[in-house]
């Protein structure tokens, strides 16, 4: 019995599919039932596509070994023996085996996972982020921000990274917009975090900073209010207490020169100031009958005090079995309502399937998880969806498979932003 490989040596790329010609040639001249058994360090990634044969005497036959090594970080690169056992069931003792060398390569799988894709923020954010090497050879990479409006500057803490397969390395980064101008609306600042190597492919992430108003909307409407009283009480000032008030001060000074016997009040002057005290036409302590006129008042407006809005944030993780459903949900708080602006969905994985959010039972969003070009996927920017107190936000997933071998199911995610204001 003898067994051979027709490839003295054979080069693989993890995640790919060999096929190797073995030759088995039977020396006697009776027939002979074999196993052909793959052996050696290597045998969970190889397969035989007949693992028993019979051969006449004096004949040979060939059979083709399957050598597919896993695409991940566990898979050594370098040479490596391949070995297959051909046994003949009558006589176990005139086994033989077959050996070759195979070359597993290196490969690169190499991901930037943003804990925070989204930051609202006015002018900083600080982003952290896990540089994740699932390749089998140690990644060295400098981190890069990339904005072609450069509206977004930053620096990363630290700025290069070494990981090991399978290891994971956490990365701040602190941002900050370059401009301040006025801005009477949110604007989105998007950019992109690359981890690059040379002569390897960069990892790319895209994130975004949420900028709010320069000046809040209620506050210039408060500001209007304000303004407009502060008119009102000026033009009652100026048109209606000011003009009482001269009026009641010279009916006073005519009342008490009549009193006194003088003149009439045609010889009294017709411009007697009234920002200030009236002159004491007397040199008596009699009290003015008429008196000062306690109608003018200092009068100011009081702001309104504020909406008692406040920040929500919240995500929304699922973890599926292939062709499985599974959701999670979150509940709008009592005596809130929830105005939601910002919806992200994360498919770090590249999973397939599809994804929905709903208010309760009804839908509102549908994504096909297979169509998505990025491992985050930012809706525009939308009018805020109202959830009244006790709605829940559901989250829904169905897994129909993965692009990663090593994965038993599907991992996405949502992450939602708005406001909790009062119901109203």
């Amino acid at each position: 019995m003898r067994a051979w490989f027709e490839q003295g040596e054979a080069s693989i790329r993890p995640g790919e599919t060999q096929r190797l010609l073995l030759t088995i040639e039977n020396l006697d001249e009776s027939t002979v039932s074999l196993t052909i058994l793959p052996t050696g360090p290597i045998t969970t990634w190889t397969t035989v596509d007949r693992p028993t044969m019979t051969l006449f005497g004096q004949t040979h036959d060939t059979v083709e070994v399957l050598v597919r090594p896993p695409a991940a970080h566990t898979t050594s690169a370098g040479a490596t023996t391949l070995a297959v056992r051909v046994v003949p069931l009558g006589d176990p003792d005139d086994t033989v085996v077959a050996e070759t060398t195979l070359l597993v390569q290196t490969f690169d799988d190499r991901r930037v996972s943003l804990l925070q894709p989204l930051q609202r923020a006015r002018r900083r954010a600080v982003f952290e982020f896990m540089v994740e090497n699932h390749g089998n050879t140690l990644a060295s990479c400098r981190l890069h921000l990339v904005d072609p409006s450069s509206r977004v500057d930053g620096s990363f803490d630290p700025p290069a990274v070494g990981v090991a397969p399978g290891a994971s390395s956490l990365v701040r980064l602190k941002v900050h917009a370059t401009s301040t101008r006025f801005r009477r609306r949110d604007r989105q600042l998007d950019f992109e975090i690359e981890a690059t190597q040379s002569d390897h492919q960069p990892a790319v992430a895209r994130a975004s900073l949420v900028q709010p108003p320069t000046i809040p909307p209620r506050l210039i409407s408060q500001g209007l209010l304000l303004a407009a009283v502060v008119a009102l009480a000026a033009g009652a000032w100026f048109g209606v207490v000011r003009p009482e008030l001269r009026d009641a001060a010279r009916d006073a000074v005519d009342d008490r020169i009549t009193e006194l016997g003088t003149t009439g009040p045609t010889d009294i002057p017709t411009d007697i100031p009234v920002d200030g005290p009236l002159p004491d036409t007397t040199a008596t302590d009699e009290a003015d009958p008429a008196g000062p006129d306690d109608t003018s008042t200092d009068r100011s407006a009081t702001p309104p005090s504020g909406d008692g809005a406040r920040e929500f944030a919240v995500r929304l993780p699922l973890q599926i079995s292939i062709g499985g459903t599974n959701s999670d949900s979150t509940t709008v708080p009592a005596g809130s309502r929830l105005l939601l602006t910002d919806i992200v969905l994360q498919n770090p994985g590249a999973d397939l399937g599809t994804a929905a959010l709903l208010r309760n039972s009804d839908l509102l969003y549908e994504w096909d998880l297979g169509a998505m070009s990025a491992a985050n996927e930012f809706q525009p920017r939308i009018t805020p969806l109202p959830f009244a107190a006790g709605d829940e936000v559901v989250f829904r997933a169905t897994c129909d498979g993965t692009t990663s071998a090593t994965a038993a199911g599907c991992d996405v995610a949502v992450l939602l932003a708005g406001r909790l204001v009062p119901p109203g």
